[in-house]
């Protein structure tokens, strides 16, 4: 072990006059260059980066500023009580200083390293949560394991997670707090969102506008003076029907007294047909769950 820490000082300082470190190569092509020792699999090779708890790294808060940006720590275990650069110190894994938080450093596209922080949300056709994952069902917080149940604590969750089920996700306005919900899929209009037109209809009963027409007594005829109508019939007889008063002057229908105007007048209901059936606002959509990220 002395001679391989010698081998490795050795070689350090023989290359700190060409400002470039080489371990296990004379030739280092950066400012840093380590060369596997050995490629028969017979030893370990790779570079392991300090490995610290989140609690430890939470102690060293106050030595980390923008100026350490681009540190990296390998995490045994989450921090207990996240700090607001330990945030993110959810689970066990490499995380990368980006000056202000320590962020989770996760595989993806081959050529760089994907961030996740504490509040990212995603949309996913899984159904169930994964990896620090949480779909944004509504549950209390209470059934979530301690550290997510921490995060979502500092995110602003005091009872519940957001419940995004059949709703779409939007930017706040006006003071909005995010995880807040509103609106509805559902529209109701009322009498002031109709057009501004006339129904057509038709309405119950019979009233003649106009032409030569009589009118029939529904006391039994109309008496009427000054007229020969069935005169000479033997005097008046009182009698309440079309031959009172032997008939003399008596008319069961008036006379067809020419074009004449009746006028009606009352509430009219038009129905409109319809039912009061809400109206869906929603475009056509594909499922998806949607998930906050709250760490392991």
């Amino acid at each position: 072990m002395r001679t391989t820490c010698t081998v490795v000082l050795a070689v350090a300082f023989s290359n700190f006059a060409f400002s470039q470190v080489g371990i296990n190569t004379v030739t280092p092509l950066t400012s840093l260059d380590v060369t596997a020792g050995k490629s028969d699999g017979s030893s370990a090779e790779g570079i392991l980066p300090p490995r610290l708890t989140g609690d430890q790294i939470k102690m060293a808060d106050s030595r980390y500023s923008a100026q350490h940006a681009g540190v990296m720590v390998y995490i045994t275990a989450p921090v207990t009580a996240a700090s607001a650069k330990t945030v993110n110190m959810t689970s066990v894994g490499m995380y990368i200083f980006d000056g202000v938080v320590w962020m989770k450093m996760m595989q993806g596209d081959s050529r760089n390293f994907l961030t996740v922080s504490a509040g990212d949300i995603k949309n996913s056709v899984l159904n169930t949560d994964h990896a620090g994952w949480y779909v944004l069902d509504g549950r209390s917080i209470a059934t979530l394991p301690d550290g997510a149940k921490s995060t979502a604590q500092l995110l602003g969750f005091t009872a519940n997670i957001p419940d995004a089920r059949d709703r779409v996700l939007k930017t706040g306005v006006n003071g909005e707090i995010p995880g807040s919900t509103g609106g509805d899929n559902y529209l109701w209009i009322s009498q002031l969102n109709l057009p501004d037109m006339n129904f057509l209809g038709t309405i119950s009963g019979i009233a003649q506008t106009a032409g030569s027409h009589t009118h029939g007594s529904p006391d039994g005829g109309f008496l009427l003076g000054g007229t020969t109508v069935n005169n000479g019939a033997g005097g008046y007889q009182p009698d309440p029907n079309a031959t009172a008063w032997g008939g003399i002057g008596m008319l069961v229908n008036t006379a067809a007294a020419g074009s004449h105007i009746h006028t009606v007048t009352g509430t009219a209901t038009v129905p409109t047909g319809g039912a009061g059936k809400s109206m869906d606002n929603r475009s056509a959509y594909m499922v998806v769950n949607t998930f906050i990220y709250l760490g392991e």
